[in-house]
């Protein structure tokens, strides 16, 4: 999946985004998890399928959405040092 290339000034942004990439789509697996656990609910309402829904796949959605909103930070970060804005004169 990775289109950075050894020695190329913009691998690390490239390294980042693919792992942005592949946050996005672990996140999209985590909601089709929880799909199925709310079906498991509309089906039999069991009190550990409940307490499975309430607080497991919504504390791994949060951790990743934290690990992206930081990875973005990090992009624009390498941005800044690749196209670094020049100071106006005084």
């Amino acid at each position: 999946m990775s289109t950075a290339s050894p020695g190329d000034p913009f691998s690390p942004l490239y390294r980042l985004l693919d792992e942005i990439a592949m946050k996005h789509y672990e996140m999209a697996q985590t909601l089709g998890e929880y799909k199925d656990l709310v079906e498991k609910l509309e089906e039999r309402g069991d009190e550990e399928t409940l307490r499975v829904a309430r607080s497991l796949p919504g504390a791994r959605y949060m951790v990743s959405q934290t690990f992206v909103r930081e990875n973005w930070l990090k992009v624009q970060a390498e941005l800044s040092v690749l196209f670094p804005v020049d100071e106006p004169q005084a």
